[in-house]
């Protein structure tokens, strides 16, 4: 009969709450090892401070006979354990953080893959591991946010402020374009100008930065926010604009558009319907059918170009206000002054409202296209806003007269272009506009300008200036719009994302997400490298839970499965 065991020496290791699945592991791969296994488990338990039972009951596991033997000893090592961590660590912060995906799919991703065996997967356990995540996701943003705030430098930043509706909740968010870093992101009760200052400012608070100007739609409160509560430069968004003149003019041009297309749609398939092969004998009433059939077609396709005409010109009128609306040339990269904005607006005005007339759209098409000319005053005010900016950081550098011209005429366009070659769908017209970005870099740093002759550190820091002067041009708040479209997948089926789950996905955009060059929109913020944020989740990660125990079927249960 085997004596009973005593209590382990305390004094050999201070009993723990629970024994952690490293422990665990240590015990099965010293007891795998064949070429030095611990001479019993008595002794093993002993020196390890583990009760007998306990050890007995770790190394007695019982697992499915399918699973390979292979797999079982990798997940009950420590290598296997570290392995799992990360898998699972994975799993939560790509797929339920980033990818709007649920904990149960989630579940269902470790039992196909057969590693529930090895950790536990209910919902249960998910949702516990997952909310000591975001506690840890939390703390990481403090902490980075904190040590990076204490060494950047000052930096004057544009707005992109918007609301997003979660069901009746306001969710005000706020993003620095440049780097895409999200400072305000928050729920509110209300979305006025003060409500909207309140949540600006503790957004930045103990950063050193200045707000410049929004870019955002015309809501009232943002623009009694730039104007009033800032005092800044309230800059209108582009995309909206375009999208305002465009519903009353496309949206009537496009009906008799889809009409005649489907009049076409229509008669091609009657004379598919009507036509017979060569050596199939066909009637006299048959072959006059579809010869009416294939004059109709035609007739249709005439009037489908004819149609079709408008709603491009219409279309191309509105594309072009955007292809024009910038502080420099398209084409040579020069320049531009608010007179020549000024005339550019115009001339695809003036050709949206010849179509307008054409097509005797209604009052409401006429008004919008006058209200576009107001708006166009307004485009260049902005251009002068930015040539004012402009200058003003250049003054800072005491250059010479040639030297800044160098710098206004190449330098800073090349900059533009440059982040502006990004934003381009077209492969062609991106090329182009990165090979004009280079040839007027180039241009700025030849050997004997004004510019090359300077001091190695003087580059450097004209560089610098000249990249923050052609970010102060942000025509567009895109960049808060994408991040509305992601937080309403979020807040798919949900009533509300809760304050915690919605902090937690602000730390992931801010300080997990990287783009293709490997930063994340904190380094580009603060200009520093952080850490990595999934190598400090790791280590704080909690111990994994352990699966449960698989109920074995009993003979009753069986028979009443068959009944």
């Amino acid at each position: 009969m085997t004596p009973s065991q005593s209590s382990p020496d305390t004094g050999t290791r201070p009993e723990p709450a629970y024994w952690s699945r490293l422990d665990t592991a240590q015990a099965f791969a010293d007891f795998s090892d064949p070429f030095h296994p611990p001479p019993s488990q008595r002794q093993y338990a002993q020196q390890h401070g583990i009760p007998r039972s306990t050890l007995g009951y770790w190394l007695r596991q019982e697992y499915p006979d399918r699973l390979d033997a292979e797999m079982i000893r990798f997940f009950r090592c420590a290598a296997g354990l570290t392995f799992l961590r990360r898998l699972v660590l994975a799993a939560l912060s790509i797929f339920h953080h980033r990818h709007a995906v649920g904990l149960r799919p989630i579940s269902d991703f470790l039992r196909l893959v057969e590693v529930d065996h090895f950790v536990g997967s209910s919902y249960g356990a998910m949702y516990d591991l997952d909310a000591r995540l975001q506690d840890d996701l939390l703390l990481f943003g403090q902490e980075e946010r904190q040590r990076l705030a204490a060494g950047m430098t000052h930096k004057d930043i544009t707005l992109c402020p918007d609301e997003n509706f979660h069901g009746p909740h306001i969710c005000l968010v706020a993003i620095e374009p440049v780097s895409n870093f999200i400072l305000v992101e928050t729920y509110r009760d209300r979305r006025d100008s003060v409500t909207w200052a309140k949540a600006i400012r503790e957004g930045i608070a103990g950063l050193d930065v200045t707000i410049i100007a929004f870019t955002s739609d015309q809501a009232s409160g943002l623009v009694c926010c730039a104007e009033k509560e800032f005092e800044v430069a309230f800059h209108p968004d582009l995309l909206h604009l375009q999208c305002d003149l465009g519903k009353p003019i496309l949206l009537p041009l496009a009906r008799p558009l889809r009409q005649a297309t489907r009049e076409l749609h229509e008669a091609q398939q009657r004379i598919e319907q009507l036509d017979t092969p060569v050596d199939e004998p066909q009637s006299d009433k048959e072959l006059l059918a579809l010869i009416e059939a294939v004059l109709d077609e035609r007739r249709i396709a005439e009037e489908l170009q004819e149609v079709k005409k408008p709603h491009e010109e219409a279309v191309q009128a509105i594309r072009e206000v955007s292809q024009v609306y910038h502080p420099f040339d398209r084409e040579t990269g020069q320049p531009v002054t608010t007179e020549q904005m000024q005339a550019r607006l115009s001339v695809p005005l003036d050709r949206l409202e010849k179509v307008v007339d054409k097509a005797e759209l209604s009052e409401r098409a006429h008004q919008e296209v006058d209200k576009a000319r107001q708006w166009a005053v307004l485009l260049v005010g902005c251009l002068a806003w930015f040539w004012t900016k402009l200058r003003q950081c250049l003054e800072q550098l005491r250059l010479s007269q040639q030297a800044r011209s160098e710098v206004e005429q190449y330098l800073i366009p090349s900059c533009y272009w440059e982040m502006a070659s990004d934003k381009e769908k077209d492969p062609q017209e991106r090329a182009r506009l990165r090979e004009l970005a280079r040839r007027l870099r180039e241009q700025a740093w030849r050997p004997r300008s004004a510019l090359g002759s300077l001091p190695q550190p003087d580059k450097v820091e004209v560089q610098r200036v000249a990249q923050q002067c052609a970010e102060l041009f942000q025509r567009s708040s895109s960049c808060v719009e994408g991040r509305n479209g992601r937080l309403s997948l979020f807040h798919h089926g949900q009533t509300r994302l809760s304050e915690k789950r919605l902090k937690a996905l602000t730390v992931i955009h801010n300080y997990v997400v990287r783009r293709e060059d490997g930063t994340t929109a904190a380094e580009r913020f603060f200009g520093q490298k952080q850490r990595d944020a999934f190598s400090w989740l790791l280590q704080r990660l909690p111990d994994l839970p352990r699966p449960a125990a698989k109920r074995r079927k009993t003979p009753s249960d069986e028979g009443s499965i068959a009944a």
